[in-house]
């Protein structure tokens, strides 16, 4: 979930539980961003998969953090509360950005630094305006209308959206196990899509292949899959795995699919599925906002993030790789 979204979380649970004291409000507001704080000690692109959403972003992380910002503000700040009591408030913050990230695609090592595994739920995409807007709503009706009765309603409304978006993946995955098992295939996931709630992205696993097929909670999968080479299958690129920006890369990548790039048969571009935007699986309102992005930016779907470019010499070892965590331009043919 990006920054200010945690902000406005924290913020409107804080006036929800403790709408009258304002320093309790602020904690928790602060709080609710103090994880994305490991951006700034990422490294490298490249070791930025290693450490966002790392040890900031864990239970054990939350539960050190939280003693540190209590102790300071007691000491500083509020200085007549008791210790514990400010550090359940900080704890609060610190949580509530944890399962605000595990419900993303993303990952989030929740388990850090005793475990590297990575926590996810394909509930939401990683920037929802539905959902600012419910925050928002929510900050704006109980600030000028009915306090604290405005805060509360738009935490109903957050926890009822919530659970719509839980229902409609859950719905969703049963489209999708369907139509793979029919078709002797293995359900992967059903990915969160950019501005349309009623659809997701599924993703199939074959046996040297990923099957991309839009899916809404409506019409169930449609039956037009993109397929996908898995970087996996391909023999060329076993000695990759076997180092460092390979090992990272295979490790984050939950869908690695390959596509050769240029004519000599030796440049590939390995991008991971989850992070892609198939334009048919958006509903009408995430079509209308793609439309926007490829009028400021023709090239936006020729575009991925999340990219390892390899390159091959003549006897097919490998002669460079390159890592670029934005986007890059893409060969079109899969």
């Amino acid at each position: 979930m990006d920054t200010p979204t945690h902000g406005l979380v924290g913020r409107l649970v804080a006036r929800s539980v403790w709408p009258q004291n304002r320093g309790f409000v602020n904690l928790v507001t602060v709080t609710s961003i103090l994880p994305d704080v490991d951006v700034f000690f990422s490294g490298d692109a490249l070791d930025s998969l290693q450490t966002h959403r790392g040890v900031t972003h864990s239970f054990f992380g939350a539960a050190i953090g939280a003693f540190v910002v209590a102790w300071a503000v007691r000491r500083f700040i509020l200085k007549d509360v008791p210790f514990t009591k400010l550090y359940a408030v900080a704890l609060t913050g610190l949580l509530l950005h944890i399962l605000f990230d595990v419900v993303t695609s993303y990952g989030t090592m929740v388990l850090m630094p005793f475990s590297r595994y990575r926590a996810l739920f394909d509930v939401l995409f990683v920037i929802d305006p539905y959902l600012d807007l419910i925050l928002i709503g929510g900050l704006v009706l109980g600030w000028k209308a009915w306090r604290p009765d405005g805060y509360r309603l738009g935490l109903a409304a957050l926890t009822a959206y919530m659970v719509f978006n839980v229902a409609v993946s859950g719905i969703t995955c049963l489209y999708l196990d369907r139509w793979a098992s029919e078709r002797g295939l293995t359900p992967a996931a059903a990915v969160p899509v950019p501005f349309s709630p009623l659809h997701r992205r599924g993703i199939v696993s074959g046996e040297e292949e990923w099957y991309e097929v839009p899916v809404s909670l409506y019409s169930g999968v449609a039956d037009s899959p993109n397929v996908y080479r898995s970087a996996l299958a391909e023999p060329r690129l076993e000695p990759l795995w076997e180092r460092r920006d390979g090992r990272i890369y295979r490790w984050f990548a939950r869908f690695p699919a390959v596509v050769e790039s240029g004519e000599s048969g030796r440049m590939f571009l390995i991008h991971d599925l989850r992070f892609g935007i198939r334009p048919d699986a958006l509903g009408w309102l995430g079509s209308l906002a793609l439309q926007t992005a490829l009028d400021h930016n023709p090239q936006f779907l020729n575009r991925r993030a999340f990219t390892l470019r390899v390159r091959l010499d003549e006897r097919d070892r490998l002669e460079e790789v390159k890592y670029s965590g934005g986007a890059v331009d893409r060969d079109r043919r899969n």
